[in-house]
């Protein structure tokens, strides 16, 4: 399943996403840590076992991502489902283990193109780490990583479905930037 894939599932076609309703759409549930002893019968201690921030797993052959809801801000939390969600759409869960490096690298870059879609953010004229962040709703360091991405990446036949996908945010972002620099000129 790709990105594209989920985006159509969705409906999503604006920036930032919202990775809740992203993992929904393709039946993966989303539990924080504080419902999950009462709903998968799992102590607590076993869940910080398993991560500060949030995993994934199945039950009963469906994936479900848990995140913590105290552990650290929303733009953290956000990732943190992103990448979990990744793990389940990849295939790494219900393997009876955890992910390897490769497999968490690849969730890291699953959650990134879902988050800050490159294609996207470079129609969208963006041009620095904080806008990055700004309008994908990630932390600054992630959108610092992100950004340099923009400038290096050539697009593919999936992108150009994704900037078709939001072509009207597109269109919004660029008519903003255009007012703004409007009004910049006019007073210079």
């Amino acid at each position: 399943m790709s990105i594209y894939d989920i985006y159509a599932a969705a409906g999503i076609s604006s920036l930032p996403v919202n990775p809740i309703e992203a993992a929904s759409a393709v039946g993966v549930k989303t539990v924080k840590y504080s419902d999950i002893c009462g709903i998968y019968c799992r102590s607590m201690e076993e869940i910080y076992r398993e991560s500060r921030f949030g995993f994934s797993f199945e039950e009963h052959g469906k994936p479900v991502i848990a995140v913590n809801e105290n552990a650290c801000g929303v733009r953290r939390r956000r990732f943190t489902i992103a990448h979990e969600l990744g793990h389940c759409v990849l295939g790494h869960v219900g393997k009876g283990r955890k992910p390897n490096g490769a497999e968490e690298r690849a969730a890291d870059s699953f959650a990134a193109a879902l988050l800050a879609p490159v294609s996207v953010l470079r129609m969208c004229g963006v041009n620095s780490p904080e806008e990055t962040a700004r309008l994908c709703g990630i932390t600054i360091s992630a959108a610092g990583i992100r950004f340099s991405e923009i400038m290096h990446s050539c697009f593919g036949e999936e992108d150009l479905l994704i900037i078709m996908r939001f072509s009207g945010y597109i269109d919004k972002c660029l008519q903003c930037k255009n007012v703004h620099n409007r009004q910049i000129n006019i007073f210079s």
